[in-house]
């Protein structure tokens, strides 16, 4: 017959190992989480870096957009001077008078398309914004935990 041995061994120190990696395991999760978190943050500082920079261009755009209106009104301003002398001095309908008003219709049409290129313009802006902000679902935590991000 083969005799087997058998050594009685105390539950304690297993059950106290069991809690140190059930809570090690939780710490990971934490961790887990907290990654999540400093990828979110770093997500969302590129996505405000990103629009730093299309804020500047945008303000370069309406820079170049004012000078170009300037001249614009400074067009309409000759125009009208030129339309008052036309009238004083002719009287009456002339050539001068025509071209004068043909040359406003054109002002004002080219008025009227700056004015749509400024609105596509922001529709677009707009657009890319939304498009640019990230749709992200994080786990949320099922207890309250404290989440320390290293620094």
């Amino acid at each position: 017959m083969v005799r087997e041995e058998y050594e009685v061994i105390p539950l304690d120190p297993i059950r106290a190992m069991e809690k140190r990696i059930k809570k090690l395991e939780e710490m990971l999760q934490e961790r887990s989480t907290a990654s999540e978190y400093i990828e979110l943050v770093k997500t969302n500082q590129q996505v405000v870096g990103d629009l730093i920079r299309m804020n500047t261009g945008i303000i370069d755009k309406l820079n170049n957009l004012t000078t170009a209106l300037e001249g614009l009104i400074k067009r309409i301003d000759e125009f009208s001077s030129k339309f008052e002398v036309e009238i004083e001095v002719g009287g009456g309908e002339s050539k001068r008078v025509k071209e004068l008003e043909e040359e406003n219709r054109r002002l004002k049409e080219a008025q009227e398309e700056l004015l749509d290129k400024i609105s596509k313009l922001e529709k677009r802006l707009n657009a890319l914004l939304i498009s640019r902000v990230p749709v992200r679902k994080v786990a949320q935590p099922t207890q309250a935990t404290q989440v320390t991000i290293p620094r």
